[in-house]
């Protein structure tokens, strides 16, 4: 859970008269899981692939790992997001644009690149390089594989 998240409160009033309820709030993941579990309800299979969010494929908070996950089963994915990135770079003042938020402006290709390093970028992973193409049916972060 993210840290402003960890500061909701689980009920919430809105200007407009309506509560907020967020029963999930303090739940561990593990507790979601094993409710899915309890009521045969099976979770979204991006869990199973790798990714932590899956409210938008992908997320721009996306984490080097979930990238890495994306590239190699969505490259399809990839490829409509750096052409889109090329569509706005033509219009851009700064002739550039990234659709993930990076200090360098790099586009999703430089950040797929990224995502196959160790050490924050200093190294590629050799591992990641030889296991690129060899895509495993289940890499879940959340123990979701039997």
């Amino acid at each position: 859970m993210s840290y402003a998240r960890s500061k909701l409160p689980e009920r919430e009033g809105t200007p407009e008269g309506y509560e907020i309820y967020r029963p999930l709030l303090n739940w561990k993941v593990e507790e979601v899981f094993a409710m899915h579990d309890k009521h045969g309800i099976e979770p979204n299979p991006l869990y199973k692939e790798g990714m932590g969010r899956v409210g938008c494929m992908p997320c721009i908070n996306t984490g080097e790992a979930e990238l890495f996950e994306i590239a190699r089963r969505y490259p399809e994915e990839v490829a409509r997001i750096a052409r889109w990135e090329e569509i706005v770079k033509q219009v851009s003042k700064r002739n550039g644009a990234s659709f993930f938020a990076n200090k360098d402006g790099l586009g999703i290709d430089n950040q797929i690149e990224w995502s196959k390093t160790a050490y924050g970028g200093k190294q590629l992973d050799l591992l990641k390089a030889i296991e690129f193409e060899d895509v495993p049916l289940c890499s879940s972060q959340y123990g979701l594989c039997e």
